[in-house]
């Protein structure tokens, strides 16, 4: 999405076991347009499958544009489920990969607790608990972190979506 837009655009993602979401805005207008894949990202023999996160995410940006105009993007974060153990190969191609494909400069790649914590809480002390295919429980004081929990559905995620499906 290049081009005559409003302003700095910016693409938020959220990639997690039951699919992709994304949203597209502006810091003057907000979020302009919303939209979701219902297949969760590809991992492989390198973790997080940048391919596959790219293939997905294109043609979600593309529908992105035709429903709100045209978007300079400048700016994405994206919070991936297992960024922090399969992470590698998404850290060390996306950022190029945005840049080629939409023009993004800046990114912003955290797991997706901490999205999820932000999202609720904002810049302060506090703890989330974020339920979905899987579970994690992540709280900060603003000196440190601590999880609970939140390791995959082979090893943890008690009580998460895949936890109770088996």
């Amino acid at each position: 999405m290049t081009g005559a837009s409003c302003g700095s655009g910016f693409l938020a993602v959220d990639s997690g076991g039951s699919g992709l979401r994304v949203v597209v805005g502006t810091a003057e207008r907000g979020p302009l347009a919303r939209r979701a894949s219902a297949e969760p990202v590809r991992t492989g023999d390198r973790g997080i499958d940048p391919g596959h996160f790219m293939a997905q995410l294109v043609p979600l940006v593309r529908a992105l544009a035709d429903e709100c105009g045209p978007v300079r993007l400048t700016a994405a974060v994206v919070g991936a489920t297992g960024l922090a153990s399969l992470g590698d190969a998404l850290r060390d191609e996306l950022p190029d990969a945005l840049a080629r494909q939409f023009g993004v400069r800046r990114v912003a790649l955290a797991a997706d607790a901490v999205t999820a914590y932000m999202g609720a809480l904002g810049p302060r002390p506090g703890a989330v608990i974020a339920g979905g295919t899987g579970l994690i429980a992540i709280g900060t004081d603003l000196a440190g972190w601590r999880r609970a929990d939140g390791w995959g559905h082979l090893l943890g995620d008690c009580g998460g979506g895949a936890w109770i499906g088996r």
